[in-house]
């Protein structure tokens, strides 16, 4: 699965390619890696604000939750959620994929393979490292944190040349599919259609031998 991205992206490079500012623009910092197992917080836009950046711990949480992050974690995994999850009657991920659209900002995810019988990562971005957006939905709490989580779709042939066991892809955004993924009014069915006809990004990707 997809739990390390990377985001070393400057601020003003975000809001330039973004055309968007950030709410809290001192919290920002640049990251190599971004570790989803270690409660995290990842730069997102949603739907309900096109306009801003905002902060979302990356791993789900039902809006009623109270308890701690990691403990919600510990019995169900919501860092990543299948395309097909969001269409099944999955209680926890209810009305999101409708309602409660996001991106996260980076400028790479990690994908992993096989290598000489060991298990090593491999680092996928843009030329120059440019930023891009994944796809996700999100919870607000009732405290006004947001959780969100990626959306993977099935890998097509448009990824084939980059190295990754899973035959899952995270759903990266053009600048097109960006425009209707936060839009509230784009429907369910062009979702679908969207992911059906999804091509990946012009990636280039880097390997990093070491244990994942």
């Amino acid at each position: 699965m997809f739990y390390k991205i990377s985001n070393i992206a400057q601020k003003d490079v975000i809001e330039r390619k973004f055309q968007v500012t950030f709410q809290f623009p001192n919290l920002y910092e640049p990251q190599k890696l971004i570790e989803g197992l270690k409660e995290s917080t990842v730069a997102v836009i949603t739907n309900a604000q096109p306009d801003k950046i905002s902060y979302a711990i990356w791993g789900l949480l039902p809006e009623t939750f109270e308890d701690n992050w990691s403990v919600f974690q510990d019995v169900f995994n919501t860092l990543n959620v299948r395309m097909e999850t969001l269409q099944s009657k999955n209680e926890l991920y209810n009305n999101t994929l409708k309602c409660r659209r996001c991106v996260v900002i980076c400028t790479g995810f990690y994908t992993t393979y096989l290598s000489q019988g060991s298990v090593e990562r491999c680092l996928v971005h843009l030329p120059n490292y440019q930023p891009f957006p994944i796809a996700a939905i999100y919870n607000e709490l009732s405290d006004g944190f947001l959780t969100c989580s990626l959306i993977l779709i099935k890998a097509n042939t448009s990824f084939k040349n980059i190295p990754n066991i899973s035959e899952l892809k995270p759903f990266v955004l053009n600048d097109d599919e960006l425009k209707y993924w936060l839009d509230s009014d784009t429907s369910i069915d062009q979702i679908i259609e969207m992911c059906e006809n999804h091509s990946s990004l012009d990636f280039v990707f880097e390997l990093e031998h070491s244990v994942v």
